[in-house]
């Protein structure tokens, strides 16, 4: 059997093996679960290719969770994307059906609605991924092709109603993005900037006041993935359920994308942002082990 070969069998298996985990985690929930005390909801923000959907798989893998994808029947009103929630009273009902206790959802695309979520959804706490600069917007056309910055940035620039890119955006930071913008200009560039604009908002939402919210450093979370999810477990006050559920993360895989090069400007005006989320995120590791 050759090594490729050899490689598809193994993860063809892993697939199959973690399908029948979640089909048993469904009747498990289901027959066998019955939630005794709160109901936690955990909401994954921050900007896309943040790794939240590594953070989302990794909740996946706890018996005791239920798991809500960008697009679900959270969203099911939201045609034809279904990215943008449902009135958050039919979301909190919707959450308060299941016997799980801790409900996680990423509803990236309404990060700038983080303190209206937290208000309407049972015990809500917010996790805010970020990554560096530079690794998001490289997977940020890979995944979505070479406009795709100056696609997300448009709306930002025209201030269109209605377009979640440009809602709670202050003017300084829409008036810092029309002075780079332009149809032709480096897809790179765009990409980073649309990191900056989404990040931004973690500072301008005051959410590093905020105690039911937390960062999560994506690089982190890759090295040192047992300890990260630890204290997130804590944060939402419930038990880990043990380092199986971080088997499936790659450090290699986290450092990719970090030898993009942009503008010296764009580069400048991301690397201060970046040092302070890890600032706040330094203080969050420090606070803990005290």
């Amino acid at each position: 059997m050759s090594g490729n070969l050899t490689w598809r069998v193994l993860l063809n298996r892993h697939y199959l093996a973690f399908g029948l985990f979640r089909v048993y985690k469904r009747i498990y929930q289901k027959v066998m679960l019955a939630r005794n005390g709160r109901l936690t909801t955990l909401l994954i923000l921050g900007c896309q290719r943040s790794g939240t959907s590594l953070m989302y798989w990794i909740f996946e893998r706890d018996l005791n969770t239920r798991i809500y994808r960008e697009s679900s029947n959270l969203s099911s009103q939201d045609r034809p994307l279904r990215l943008r929630l449902d009135p958050l009273p039919e979301v909190r009902a919707k959450i308060e059906r299941h016997n799980a206790p801790l409900v996680v959802l990423k509803p990236l695309v309404e990060s700038q609605n983080a303190h209206q979520l937290l208000a309407a959804l049972p015990d809500a706490r917010a996790l805010w991924m970020y990554r560096h600069y530079r690794a998001v917007a490289v997977s940020n056309l890979k995944a979505f092709g070479e406009r795709n910055g100056i696609n997300d940035l448009r709306p930002i620039v025209q201030n269109e109603p209605g377009n979640w890119r440009a809602e709670g955006v202050s003017a300084e930071t829409r008036a810092t993005i029309a002075r780079f913008f332009a149809e032709d200009m480096p897809p790179l560039d765009a990409a980073a900037l649309f990191w900056w604009a989404r990040n931004r908002l973690f500072f301008e939402l005051g959410l590093d006041m905020e105690p039911r919210v937390r960062l999560c450093r994506y690089e982190a979370l890759g090295q040192q993935p047992a300890m990260v999810m630890r204290e997130i477990y804590a944060f939402v006050n419930r038990p880990y359920p043990g380092d199986h559920i971080v088997r499936d993360v790659h450090p290699r895989a986290i450092q990719r994308g970090n030898t993009a090069v942009l503008s010296p400007e764009v580069e400048a005006l991301c690397a201060d942002l970046l040092v302070r989320l890890d600032r706040v995120y330094e203080q969050i590791g420090r606070y803990e082990q005290a």
